[in-house]
């Protein structure tokens, strides 16, 4: 308050003002913690921890990668099975199958999935490029220790639909809906999503789903009906657009 002397400039008046007390407000230079008085609820690394779950991007259930299999456009590719994605067999000119393998990203949360899908245009693939999406650490070659007992479904999809159809998979992957498709009581074998492809053909794409055990009847059904239950209308794949195989029928199988 201001006391008001006769002839005189205002002066304050400075009694009754709260003593200084080791609970005042102090901010540490270079931590993120702020230390308040004793009514605040958090204090310290419970803040900075409080904070840092607030701006964190949700993480997945599993881990992915995304991988790129880069044709060799100049030279003369060796004929391979034209309804097959991918074969660590598979050679042209310029190397084996896994020679083509680059991979993109690791996927760990939502945030890094759509870095990665955002900044890759599947339409800019050429004839005969793939890209893959697979569990991490299970490459996307038949023979891998995860994928040699298993199989895939295989949807041939128009090319005007491809991009959204392409989308819609990758959401059933890592919303793990295709891994319930497979989910069963059986501890001995467990079946298992490994991953989804994307190759380009040329007059089409064809969109494959790997799954571990090629004779887990029950799973590989289960697949199919989760996707077409799944898709939305005008996606759905045409009778007779899809069949499933196992990566052991195919002619270059082990060699």
């Amino acid at each position: 308050m201001f006391t008001i002397v006769t002839g005189q400039l205002p002066q304050l008046k400075v009694t009754e003002l709260p003593r200084e007390t080791s609970n005042a407000l102090s901010t540490s230079v270079g931590d993120v913690s702020t230390i308040t008085n004793s009514a605040s609820p958090l204090r310290g690394k419970e803040m900075k921890q409080n904070l840092l779950s607030k701006l964190r991007s949700p993480p997945l259930i599993h881990a992915w990668e995304f991988w790129h299999d880069r044709q060799d456009r100049s030279k003369t590719e060796t004929p391979i099975d034209r309804n097959s994605a991918v074969s660590k067999s598979s050679e042209t000119d310029s190397g084996t199958y896994e020679d083509r393998l680059v991979q993109l990203s690791s996927i760990t949360d939502i945030r890094s999935f759509w870095s990665t899908y955002n900044n890759f245009d599947i339409s800019s693939l050429a004839l005969r490029d793939s890209v893959h999406l697979f569990h991490k650490d299970i490459k996307p070659v038949w023979e891998d220790a995860r994928n040699e007992h298993g199989g895939s479904w295989t949807f041939r999809v128009p090319k005007d639909k491809a991009g959204d159809f392409w989308k819609e998979m990758c959401m059933l992957a890592i919303g793990e809906r295709l891994q319930q498709a497979v989910e069963s009581s059986r501890t001995k074998f467990r079946d298992d999503i490994c991953g989804i492809t994307l190759s380009v053909r040329f007059t089409s794409i064809l969109v494959q789903v790997w799954n571990r055990d090629a004779q887990h009847d029950e799973g590989v059904q289960g697949i199919l009906a989760a996707i077409l239950e799944e898709m939305p209308e005008g996606l759905k794949p045409r009778e007779g657009s899809y069949y499933y195989k196992k990566h052991s029928e195919h002619a270059s199988f082990g060699q």
